[in-house]
């Protein structure tokens, strides 16, 4: 990469031969199932539409109050 810009030889540079470090992988983060989908209650089987960016596990069930799960 003689100009910085990415384009230098495969193989070659920083970030090769350290494993999946600096790869996305490990960051901390949790793995979602996306926005789509349902959450549905374990006690009385209550379904609600599994809203973006909340888990499901933080949502209460509206009939008898217990915490949500996501659908399989």
């Amino acid at each position: 990469m003689p100009r910085g810009d990415g384009t230098g030889p495969a193989g070659q540079g920083p970030g090769t031969g350290r494993g999946a470090g600096g790869r996305g992988q490990g960051q901390g983060r949790g793995m979602g199932a996306g926005a789509g989908g349902n959450c549905v209650c374990p006690a009385c089987g209550e379904k609600l539409a599994h809203g973006r960016g909340v888990p499901c596990q933080d949502m209460t069930c509206p009939k008898c109050g217990a915490r949500m799960v996501r659908e399989a």
